[in-house]
């Protein structure tokens, strides 16, 4: 709370050139539009962060960004009427020290926009702070990319998380914590996930560096049915015909490459789309292998998805009947996993009735609550 933390790059390193000791209090800020529009998801702005430390080390320390927070926050927080906000207003209102602390232990961490259409899970360096519209994730195994930006997962997320406009709210209480995770992994089914989900985040992470494109628009381009490379004859076809052919966001990646310096050609980006897709179906099928629920028919194609707008609901992902049938076998494997929880003693005082949660997205009648 203060705006005065947030620096632009050219600030934190003239600071830095000033005095080096600054860059103890300096850190890149990674907020949710640097994820999703950053081809290299990397942050805009850095910030001052004095931790929880004491106003008497922080003004002796580290004067010049001291100065930068008592001229542009101070005034900021007095006019606030939070308690905590006006007696500490060198530090961040929320600082997170122990979270922060858990983090330390991990050279990168999972992360995720908490509003966006895309659901795309990445792995960043640990060496940040995170923006409030990033939700962090402790986890740094390979697998749970698989997992998580799975059809599975994501499927499980709009069901139950809430929506702002046409994009998912995240909300790690309503969809992370009361997600099954495949139980009981044998050794060869880890190393698969592992596998699939390192190769997933790799070659994603090497194609959006290559077209200069971040996670939004890769992902247009993923649910683009009209994707497809062109000829040397369609290449000079008009922008009118060219959509007509291909798309709009086919048409808008043609342009971009075009003017885009140090880029591949369109037709390695196409083929670096489909092998996105590519693997995705297999991330998909070794997610449900590991549940043991091979017997479902993913049946992957481009559909029309009722819980999207009307203008906007084609994606590039399972079968309607596939996705309600799993959702209700991870609506019972939900149920079965508490009941373990709450039989070994792990919810407290005994539990009269479960709480239910209806979905938020009320469009599927075989939802019927979660266990929580």
């Amino acid at each position: 709370l203060g705006k005065g933390f947030i620096l632009e790059l050219h600030e934190a390193e003239a600071l830095i050139r000033k005095n080096p000791k600054n860059r103890e209090v300096l850190f890149p800020y990674l907020n949710g539009d640097d994820l999703n529009n950053n081809p290299d998801q990397s942050p805009n702005r850095w910030v001052i962060n004095f931790f929880d430390w004491p106003e008497t080390q922080c003004r002796q320390e580290f004067p010049d960004c001291f100065e930068i927070i008592e001229r542009l926050v101070k005034p900021e927080r007095l006019a606030q009427k939070d308690k905590g906000g006006m007696e500490k207003w060198w530090q961040h209102m929320r600082p997170k020290i122990e979270k922060y602390k858990i983090l330390s232990r991990l050279e990168n961490v999972l992360v995720l926009a908490r509003i966006s259409k895309t659901l795309a899970f990445v792995f960043v360096k640990n060496d940040m702070i995170f923006a409030d519209a990033i939700v962090v994730f402790t986890l740094s195994d390979r697998k749970y990319i698989s997992c998580l930006q799975s059809n599975i997962h994501g499927n499980w997320a709009w069901m139950y998380c809430t929506t702002m406009k046409a994009d998912l709210n995240y909300t790690p209480g309503n969809t992370f914590e009361t997600f099954p995770f495949p139980q009981n992994l044998s050794l060869s089914q880890d190393q698969q996930l592992e596998h699939i989900g390192e190769t997933y985040h790799e070659h994603r992470r090497q194609l959006m560096r290559a077209v200069q494109l971040g996670l939004t628009k890769t992902y247009n381009l993923f649910h683009a049915k009209l994707l497809q490379q062109i000829t040397p004859e369609e290449e000079w076809l008009d922008d009118k015909a060219l959509q007509k052919l291909l798309g709009k966001d086919t048409v808008h990646l043609h342009k971009h490459l075009a003017k885009t310096p140090n880029t591949i050609t369109f037709n390695d980006a196409v083929s670096g789309i489909l092998k996105l897709r590519d693997l995705h179906i297999q991330m998909d099928k070794a997610v449900l292998e590991a549940y043991g629920w091979s017997d479902i028919n993913l049946h992957h194609d481009f559909y029309e998805v009722e819980y999207l707008p009307e203008n906007d609901r084609v994606r590039y992902t399972i079968h309607p009947d596939a996705r309600r049938e799993i959702l209700k076998r991870l609506l019972e494997l939900n149920h079965e996993v508490h009941a373990k929880e709450v039989s070994k003693g792990l919810w407290g005082k005994k539990i009269k009735d479960l709480k239910k949660a209806k979905p938020a997205n009320k469009a599927d009648p075989t939802q019927i609550g979660l266990g929580i």
